[in-house]
This record gives C-alpha cells, sequence and structure tokens, in this order.
C-alpha cells in the first residue's frame, strides 16, 4: 500500500461559519473535531486544549480540512492553525493549502510576524499557491496591470506605490483626468482597511484631506486610487468562485445604502439577475488567463485551486478622459481578485459547499503530488459533484435565515480577522 499522502490546511477564519443556522449543509461529522480547532467567538482566538468553559464555533477552512480528513483514507490532513505555522512544519508536507490565515493577517499583528509567516511562505516550496501567487494577489497593481494589457475592463485606476506619491501628485493627476469623486484604497490590505471616498472639489479646498491620509497610511507598499464608479452601490456585485479554472458557484451581494432597510443584501444560485451572473464569469474567465499558473511534482501545468474573481457594474457617466463607457448602458468590470483565503459565503449559501471543496481540494492533492492513478479516478466523481452542486443551488431558502449582513458592511468579504486586534477600519466600503 502506497504511503499517505501529508497535506497540509492553513486555516485561521473567524467569519465564515458552518455551524450556524444559516448553513444548511450536513455538520455531523464535525462531532469528533478537537477543541483547539473550535473558534472561540468572543476573542477569535482558537480555544485551547482541554477548555470545555466555552462552546466554540467551527468555521468553513476547519470544515473542509476535517471532511478530507474523514473521507480519503490516502491524505494524511495537518490542520495549520495561525500560531503552529513554521518553515519546519510546512516542510513535512507535500503541499499546504491557505484556507484562512495569510501574510496579511499576520500584517495587521506586527512587522515582525509579518517577516516569519513571510520567509516560512517563501522558502516552503510546497505552498499552494506558492509565495509568488499570494504576492501578485497582494500588490494589486500587479494582477490589475496584467488585467488592463489583456483588455480586460477596470476602473479609472492611479498607482500610488511607496517611495513615489504624494497628496498633492495625487490631486493634480485626478484633476487632470477629469474626475469629480474617487476612492482610495490599499494593497497588502483588507477589511476595507484604508478604504476611503473623496470628493476632488473638497480636495482642492482643503488640501489637508488628502494629506492626512497619507500620513495616516505611510506605511502602506501601495495606494489603489480610482474614479468613483455610479452605480456601483446600487447594482449587485458578483463573486464567482472557481477552481481548476471552472466554476463551482457565485454570490451577489447589493451595498447597505441601496437597500430598503439599510442592510447590505446577498442573494446566490438562481437569486442572481442572469445578466450580472453571465457578465461575471465572463469576466473572471477572461482574468485566469493572467494570473501565474501551477505546475505538479513532474512539472506538468496544471490548474489553479480557489480563485475568486469579483465583478462591479457601471450605469452612469464615467468622467474619466480615457474612458469609452456608454454611460447609457450597464458596463461589467473586474473589481478584485482574492484567494483560497477569501470568504466561502458558506451560510449563505443554498447547498452544502463543504463536501464540493473538499473533494475539490483531495483531487487536486494528488494532481500535485503525482498520484495520477487515484487523481484521474477521482476525475468522474468530481464533475458529478459539479453537477450535482448546481439544482442544488436552486433550493429555496424561504424563511430559514436571512441574507442580510451585519452592521459592518465588508465583513463577510474579505479575509478572517483572526489576530488582528492591533488593526484599525479607516472607513467602510
Amino acid at each position: 500500500m502506497p504511503p499517505r499522502l501529508r497535506i497540509g490546511f492553513v486555516v485561521g477564519k473567524d467569519n465564515d461559519l458552518v455551524e450556524d443556522p444559516c448553513f444548511v449543509g450536513d455538520t455531523s461529522f464535525l462531532g469528533d473535531v478537537p477543541e483547539m480547532y473550535r473558534v472561540d467567538p468572543c476573542s477569535n482566538r482558537y480555544l485551547k486544549s482541554g477548555d470545555s468553559r466555552t462552546a466554540g464555533l467551527m468555521h468553513v477552512d476547519v470544515a473542509i480540512a476535517w471532511h478530507i480528513h474523514k473521507n480519503n483514507p490516502d491524505i494524511e490532513v495537518d490542520i495549520i492553525r495561525p500560531e503552529d505555522i513554521s518553515l519546519e512544519r510546512l516542510r513535512m508536507n507535500k503541499c499546504n493549502y491557505v484556507l484562512g490565515y495569510d501574510a496579511i493577517n499576520a500584517s495587521f499583528e506586527s512587522q515582525a510576524r509579518l517577516a516569519f509567516v513571510q520567509r516560512a511562505f517563501s522558502e516552503c516550496k510546497s505552498m499552494v499557491p506558492s509565495w509568488e501567487f499570494q504576492n501578485f494577489i497582494y500588490y494589486k497593481s500587479r494582477y490589475m496591470k496584467a488585467c488592463m494589457d489583456a483588455g480586460i475592463p477596470m476602473a479609472p485606476t492611479i498607482f500610488l506605490p511607496k517611495g513615489s506619491r504624494s497628496a498633492e501628485d495625487l490631486l493634480e493627476k485626478v484633476i487632470s483626468r477629469g474626475w469629480e469623486r474617487f476612492v482610495l484604497k490599499q494593497s497588502f490590505s483588507a477589511f476595507s482597511i484604508g478604504f476611503c471616498k473623496f470628493i476632488v472639489k473638497e480636495c482642492q479646498k482643503d488640501p489637508r484631506i488628502l494629506r492626512q491620509y497619507f500620513a495616516e497610511h505611510v506605511n502602506c507598499p501601495e495606494y489603489i486610487a480610482q474614479e468613483f464608479i455610479e452605480g456601483f452601490s446600487r447594482n449587485w456585485e458578483t463573486r464567482v468562485f472557481w477552481f481548476d479554472g471552472k466554476f463551482a458557484y457565485a454570490i451577489a451581494n447589493k451595498a447597505a445604502v441601496s437597500s430598503e432597510d439599510g442592510q447590505e443584501v446577498i442573494v446566490t444560485g438562481d437569486d442572481i439577475p442572469s445578466e450580472f451572473l453571465e457578465n461575471a464569469k465572463r469576466i473572471g474567465g477572461e482574468a485566469l488567463k493572467v494570473l501565474p499558473q501551477l505546475q505538479s511534482a513532474d512539472g506538468q501545468s496544471v490548474g489553479l485551486p480557489l480563485v475568486r474573481t469579483d465583478v462591479g457594474c457601471s450605469e452612469g457617466i464615467v468622467r474619466d478622459r480615457h474612458s469609452r463607457w456608454d454611460p447609457q448602458q450597464r458596463t461589467f468590470f473586474l473589481n478584485e481578485i482574492e484567494y483560497g483565503g477569501t470568504n466561502y459565503f458558506a451560510r449563505h449559501l443554498k447547498f452544502d459547499c463543504v463536501p464540493l471543496w473538499s473533494e475539490f481540494y483531495a483531487a487536486k492533492s494528488r494532481e500535485l503530488c503525482g498520484d495520477v492513478s487515484t487523481a484521474s479516478g477521482q476525475s468522474a466523481k468530481r464533475e458529478q459533484m459539479r453537477r450535482v452542486a448546481a439544482p442544488l443551488h436552486r433550493w429555496a431558502l424561504l424563511d430559514r435565515c436571512s441574507l442580510k449582513m451585519a452592521a459592518f458592511e465588508d465583513q463577510d468579504l474579505k479575509r478572517p480577522r483572526l489576530l488582528q486586534q492591533e488593526a484599525t477600519v479607516t472607513a467602510n466600503s
């Protein structure tokens, strides 16, 4: 009997519950998960072994890893919490997936912690995706420029790397481009930290507005300035999940300012308007082509694991002097790309996504590690699961749970907040 594949899963989510009244899937298999993999809902930290005083909750990253453990005897699962990360631990595994905690989370703790995680992830050559891929996503200008070069529509953008930016220079540029309103966001960030909206006339009247932003975020490696897109907040932003370059599922959300009761709304499956879903799939599929590719142990090119592409919608006038968008019709554009540490929206879906992701990751592990016979044997099963998932999207959710978001508008949309106590939220998107 061949040795089992030892596969690592870096976890750390605290905002993607499966033990939740809204989750429609089966959680009975989680009964024997060690308590140290459950998250304290008050502190957002993993419980300590033997701590029976707190009822910890299970999030989707650990659920996926545990499902693989329970259903794949050829795979030895190594669940790696943030506090367990080390180069030595990672090197013990054939490959290591980032499902939760990543370098952005580390950066919220301290520069020393970030340096430690960066070293572990960059020197371990079995990270999936690779450190090079992760940086391609963390630094937004890298994938944004690649997408622009490929002709993928994006909002009018100005890139502001650290060391060559100033508030005065930015204001001059946005005026020359014809913008009236714009937003600033940051690379190597999450949870809308550093996201802020500006009105050009106000910045001209009081230059301290932009100067204060630059002073507060002086250490950020890169700002992204974009013209404010009319219609973005009142239309659906559609987030498409891909695995192996194939569509898995999608969710769409509409901003709280556009809803009748002031709460953000999420829809899934057949509730997503077809125009928004099909355009999001079209644009997202093109974006996948510009991403760094993945190779198996024998050097063969293989499909990427989880990638999420977020597509927005513009309607109205775009004032950028380079733009050719028609204000009389909707224009769909790529807003963001994320990877495995993103939110899976498990409790918002109308089907149980855990077995789906479990099968995807198990099959990808065999493919990456060169277990061709098992991987090919699982291919048909994986394709069957894709077909099964499609009609499950159509289940009526009815009164099972509200699809409205919590007050923090972007809380569910980004990476987990575990161990980021020092982070300061400056503005919500």
